[in-house]
């Protein structure tokens, strides 16, 4: 048998090195997002004009033949669903979250069904927000405004701007009476998403009404829902959909299945290639959506939530292709948020192992994953029509690399646990200073225009 030779050796040691199981986060943050609004989504001037319009269509409706509804103040024929919903393709977990519920407090102070303060002064509905990224879900008419209950369109409003950050202009919007002659009002939709049914024609629960947008007085998407016992749209008929100790417009609920004041829920676990931008309106936020990463690449991994709960604890792994654990940490919240964000940012080892990575979050009893691509090169020679090679290798003080001559590319020289330890000036022909860098394994990290090309070697 013949004897390893020592540079066999070498080589040998730094392929099969052992990773370390941990790495601590390169950078992390988050916190709360706050969209809150704190104005009334409707001026006086502006109920004034709907609730005229709506008169009148209903006097219009009548001379036509519509027989309004009866209210015999019963719930049992009207029970309201869930009025948004994710549209095809929008894989979130969760898409919405709650930042205003009605206000019954007739003074300045604020007091929610719930006899806490999670609204503003005044405020006659419930805001139901889009989150995480809602100008990117908005923009993608990716969460729909549905019909809470089935009944008959008495007014429509469409054809304004909907990408609004603070109270301006008309909102597009859609009124529907039930059964028992309540009617409910869904404002703030995107302009030209209403449904083509038209005033008078009906529509059934759950159909189709509209997309969340930001038209009118508002500061972000989100659905405004409010709700009236019949066509008289006085404060004394105003009715809060949610059972509670201090709703003082109704005792009972309204809704089918009343969803609890807080439902501590992550919204979606993604990956990033920068740290995300939230924002408004859409040019202000940059989601930096990212599923495919290379060696150098650093990858920002996040949680969104609603309703996360002071001291709640989420878990969080990242699964290497085979499924052990390359890193595990926990969060406790510092707060109690409507919306919330936190998010971590990593290099990956190096050296691999390539493949398809997970990343995990256990949270409130409820666990999520979300995988994303660790690949050794976004581009192959063959693409790019090239033959790139890296010489000599195992090298000393330098190496030369063949094949670049009529591209444009950068260098960056990686270690083992993916780190830029050297970025070189990439010269075509010329030695590639390796300068004082210790003995090892390096992954020579080359950007072209096609993509990314890795390559490794050993510096003896």
């Amino acid at each position: 048998m013949k004897p390893t030779s020592p540079l066999a050796l070498c080589i040998s040691l730094f392929l099969w090195i052992p990773l370390p199981a941990q790495q601590n986060a390169h950078s992390h943050g988050g916190g709360a997002f706050d969209d809150r609004e704190s104005s009334p989504c409707l001026t006086d001037e502006d109920r004034a004009a709907i609730i005229q319009l709506l008169n009148d269509n209903l006097l219009l409706l009548q001379s036509q033949g519509y027989a309004v509804p009866q209210n015999n103040n019963e719930r049992a024929s009207v029970s309201f669903d869930w009025p948004v919903r994710k549209a095809p393709g929008l894989d979130f977990n969760s898409y919405y979250g709650i930042n205003n519920f009605v206000d019954h407090d007739p003074s300045t102070a604020l007091l929610d069904y719930h006899c806490d303060g999670r609204t503003y002064d005044g405020h006659k509905g419930i805001d139901i927000d889009t989150w995480p990224f809602p100008w990117y879900l908005y923009d993608n008419n990716l969460v729909e405004v549905i019909a809470a209950e089935a009944g008959t369109i008495l007014a429509k409003q469409d054809g304004f701007e909907d990408d609004h950050c603070s109270c301006l202009g008309t909102w597009n919007a859609i009124y529907v009476q039930h059964a028992d002659g309540s009617v409910a009002w869904y404002g703030h939709m995107k302009k030209n998403s209403l449904t083509l049914k038209g005033v008078g024609q009906t529509v059934a629960k759950g159909e189709y009404l509209g997309v969340v947008a930001s038209s009118g007085c508002s500061t972000g998407p989100h659905l405004h829902l409010e709700v009236y016992n019949s066509a008289n749209y006085s404060l004394s008929n105003l009715r809060d959909p949610y059972q509670g100790e201090c709703n003082e417009y109704n005792p009972d609920s309204w809704w089918a299945n009343q969803k609890p004041n807080r439902e501590p829920t992550v919204n979606a676990l993604l990956t990033h290639d920068e740290e995300p931008v939230h924002g408004c309106p859409g040019i202000n936020e940059s989601p930096h959506f990212q599923n495919t990463f290379v060696p150098g690449d650093q990858i920002y991994t996040a949680a969104y939530y609603h309703d996360q709960l002071q001291g709640s604890i989420s878990n969080f792994r990242i699964r290497r292709p085979d499924y052990t654990i390359w890193k595990n940490w926990s969060h406790s919240a510092p707060n109690t948020y409507n919306h919330s964000w936190w998010w971590w940012s990593w290099y990956l080892p190096g050296n691999g192992p390539f493949g398809t990575w997970t990343v995990e979050i256990d949270y409130n009893g409820t666990t999520l994953s979300h995988g994303f691509d660790y690949q050794l090169e976004t581009a192959t020679v063959e693409e790019a029509g090239l033959s790139v090679e890296i010489y000599p290798n195992p090298a000393g003080a330098w190496v030369q690399i063949s094949g670049l001559e009529r591209k444009v590319a950068t260098l960056q020289v990686l270690d083992r646990l993916g780190r830029t330890v050297l970025v070189p000036k990439l010269i075509p022909g010329q030695k590639v200073e390796l300068g004082e860098l210790p003995p090892g394994l390096y992954f020579f990290r080359i950007q072209i225009p096609e993509g990314v090309i890795l390559k490794r070697a050993i510096k003896i």
